[in-house]
């Protein structure tokens, strides 16, 4: 083997980020939701392989490395928390070497059935990373039963936990998510609202217990916030349309429209609180929600400057919308898990539903329209085994000038190669 060129580190390293870091990982808002990346592929697409192999090469590329994959930590059981912990701690604690922790950016924790030392263990990582950006939470609770999974009741994330992220990254954090059946308590979530003043994104799945904190006098104001994301994402089920504890927050940011003035992206259960949108409405520019309520005209009405609209398929029901300035309709499955039907079936739940709805967006009054994606994956992944209809669809929307397009962004054309084989729309088990 020929000797290794000589370099800069600084080359090495910058070639070093474009193998580590997974585009769009360490944003501080999420992405896009036309966008050809998705947040799953966060997780995905990085190579532990390629990383374990470099680390082992000589002693200036471990050096580089090691600090790139700290940038980024997802945590998915109670061992690597601890470990994690242990060296951080012992990072910080060397004077002689480079504090590991001060270079994370990104934490994504996902743990199955938590105990309460594995969130002691997770403080003290925290406590190590005062740069943080953006902290996920993905705990779930769950038990296996002979039959099926069974979800536990909510569980309510540990105090220390929101403790030590506050007092150690309370200056840099931007992006916080709660996104499975583990959420912040209302005391606690009130201090995140109040003390994070950079916040540019929240995604709250649940909050823990009844709301008891005294009225205060002045207005909860979030002067950064640009994405708002309430519910069980991506379905937004029915449970979500009585959720009490999110529909109370909705309601004590609709006191002011200074309690949100950068406000954007509104995602979640539907219909939204009508105060809320009278006084946030004009300033969103993309929903994404269930539509299946004869409220959701008067909900884009309120919304006066609505570029891009996503409705979870199969609750649809877009008849007599009427909007000036949106340019972008998304129809997104209500589960992106991998199901196989009958193609009776299919054709029956999916394919006739989804012809009436885009018979509805067809005579639609929408003047600005330019694009219509159908995100075929999950239980939408079966309709590129229906050309009739994809090139129909496609012939009608193209003589309007609009892009009619999948998930990748790419045409329904006939001869589109990306309309491979799927699996939803064909014979299989229920």
């Amino acid at each position: 083997m020929s000797p290794l060129p000589t370099l800069p580190v600084e080359v090495w390293r910058q070639a070093f980020i474009m193998i580590i870091r997974v585009p769009g990982a360490l944003l501080s808002d999420r992405l896009d939701p036309f966008s050809e990346g998705r947040e799953v592929d966060v997780y995905w697409n990085r190579d532990l392989l390629t990383r374990s192999a470099l680390l082992l090469v000589c002693k200036d590329w471990h050096s580089i490395v090691s600090e790139l994959i700290h940038e980024h930590l997802h945590l998915t059981c109670s061992k690597q928390v601890a470990i994690l912990a242990d060296r951080l701690e012992k990072s910080k604690a060397n004077d002689c070497s480079r504090d590991l922790g001060s270079l994370t950016r990104r934490i994504d924790v996902q743990l199955h059935n938590p105990a309460p030392k594995h969130s002691e263990n997770l403080a003290r990582l925290l406590r190590c990373t005062p740069n943080l950006e953006i902290f996920i939470n993905s705990n779930f609770y769950m038990t296996l039963t002979p039959n099926s999974q069974s979800i536990l009741p909510p569980a309510q994330t540990s105090p220390e936990v929101i403790k030590a992220l506050l007092r150690t990254s309370a200056h840099s954090l931007r992006r916080v998510e709660w996104t499975c059946n583990e959420s912040p308590g209302w005391s606690d979530l009130m201090g995140v609202l109040r003390d994070l003043r950079g916040l540019c994104s929240l995604t709250l799945a649940n909050i823990h217990g009844s709301f008891s904190e005294k009225p205060r006098q002045e207005h909860l104001i979030l002067p950064n916030l640009k994405t708002l994301i309430l519910g069980d994402s991506p379905s937004f089920s029915h449970a979500s349309l009585g959720n009490v504890p999110l529909n109370t927050l909705l309601m004590m940011l609709s006191e002011s429209p200074k309690q949100l003035p950068c406000l954007q992206r509104l995602e979640g259960f539907s219909p939204f609180s009508p105060d809320f949108l009278r006084t946030h409405g004009h300033k969103i520019r993309i929903v994404r929600t269930v539509a299946y309520t004869p409220l959701l005209p008067e909900i884009i009405a309120k919304c006066p400057n609505l570029e891009t609209f996503i409705t979870i398929f199969p609750h649809q029901q877009l008849d007599h919308l009427s909007h000036p300035s949106l340019r972008r309709i998304g129809i997104f499955p209500i589960s992106e898990d991998l199901v196989g039907v009958p193609v009776q079936i299919f054709a029956a739940y999916i394919m006739k539903p989804l012809e009436d709805l885009m018979c509805q967006i067809e005579e639609s009054d929408l003047p600005k329209l330019v694009q219509i994606r159908i995100r075929n994956v999950g239980t939408l992944a079966g309709v590129v085994e229906h050309p009739v209809f994809t090139q129909k669809w496609w012939n009608r929307w193209n003589s309007r000038a609009v892009r009619f397009d999948d998930k990748d962004g790419k045409s329904f054309q006939m001869g589109n190669p990306s309309q491979g084989t799927a699996t939803s729309g064909r014979q299989g088990n229920a």
